[in-house]
């Protein structure tokens, strides 16, 4: 994986350019890589906001060995075997759906998002509907056997990113301390406005 690279791969393609794609690309080119973002949306960094974007762009990636694809999504990724064959990735253009360039590198990383770790917890036996893994809850973390309409399941919560509210570890901490506050009969709720996201470069 990611973290565990035996060598430093040369040219590196990381699809995806949200805060773990711009993490990573920090630390491959600090070891010497070359790398390359593909990007289905129309900017890069397109989850940030516009002038934490510029901000990014100018300090992040601007003076270093990173280009970009943007408004191609990353149609077929074919590995490769390290030294010996290149990953080779089939890009198509995420309107028209034509392709657009094929890219040879030495490695690739997948930076699309995250996906909540539920499954084969059981939810479903207790009535629980999940959307895409993600558990609804209501603002004091309490589970919801849906998201629209749902019942509170009796002392059940849920913190985190299998809730899907906001998937970052300082966001999981404040819905825990708002879980144990409800918990204990003091009522609390968490302004997910007031959390901040930031990028660890």
């Amino acid at each position: 994986g990611a973290l565990e690279l035996q060598s430093v791969p040369e040219w590196v393609a990381i699809i995806g350019s949200g805060y773990i794609g711009l993490e990573f690309s920090d630390v491959y080119t600090a070891l010497g890589s070359e790398v390359t973002f593909i990007e289905a949306m129309d900017d890069i960094m397109p989850t940030f906001d516009r002038e934490i974007a510029k901000l990014a762009e100018r300090l992040l990636i601007r003076d270093r060995a990173i280009d970009y694809r943007t408004g191609v999504f990353a149609s077929e990724v074919t590995p490769g075997i390290p030294g010996e064959k290149p990953v080779t990735i089939k890009m198509i253009d995420a309107k028209t759906k034509e392709h657009v360039e094929t890219l040879e590198v030495d490695a690739a990383m997948v930076a699309t998002g995250r996906v909540p770790n539920t499954k084969d917890m059981g939810l479903e036996d207790m009535g629980i509907e999940t959307n895409r893994g993600f558990v609804a809850v209501n603002e004091k973390m309490q589970v919801l056997t849906k998201a629209e309409g749902g019942e509170v399941v009796p002392n059940l919560y849920c913190i985190g990113d299998a809730n899907g509210k906001m998937m970052l570890a300082h966001a999981a901490s404040a819905q825990g301390i708002s879980a144990i506050e409800n918990i204990a009969g003091r009522e609390h709720v968490v302004d997910h406005d007031a959390i901040p996201s930031f990028l660890l470069c």
